[in-house]
């Protein structure tokens, strides 16, 4: 198979859910490829004086991190898990992929806030942005 190792960024939304199970029907074709399973916390300016902001994101974070944990077992294949930081998803999934050396990313095609119908800003710009193959996962709800 072309990809030895594969982004996929994961934030709970139904669309994500997809990209797991994509994700793991890779894994059972390809047994060599490697996974990084990716959430990113998103931080909001909370100005100063915002002492453990990023701890209480973290601990919010907590379930999510379990959903990429028991996607990550449930593929034989290596894997790892990465939680990112920062403002801006799009630039954090980017740059995650080009330092692990990925060669695909899979994503949903919308997230939490995202409109049915419409890709998401956040797939959008990861799709104009990314240097490597974007394969975007539909929610299979509407799918004949």
């Amino acid at each position: 198979m072309w990809c030895s190792k594969i982004l996929v960024a994961y934030d709970g939304s139904a669309p994500s859910k997809q990209a797991i199970k994509t994700a793991r029907e890779i894994a059972l074709q390809n047994p060599h490829a490697e996974f990084v399973f990716v959430n990113v916390l998103r931080l909001y300016s909370s100005g100063a004086g915002a002492a453990g902001f990023d701890s209480v994101v973290i601990e919010d974070a907590a379930p999510l991190r379990q959903e990429l944990e028991d996607a990550a077992n449930s593929i034989p294949n290596p894997s790892k898990i990465c939680l990112l930081k920062g403002t801006s998803p799009a630039d954090l999934i980017v740059s995650c992929a080009k330092k692990e050396g990925c060669d695909l990313i899979i994503m949903g095609s919308r997230g939490q806030g995202g409109v049915k119908g419409f890709l998401g800003s956040v797939s959008y710009a990861v799709t104009k942005e990314s240097p490597i193959t974007v394969l975007i996962a539909k929610d299979g709800a509407n799918q004949r």
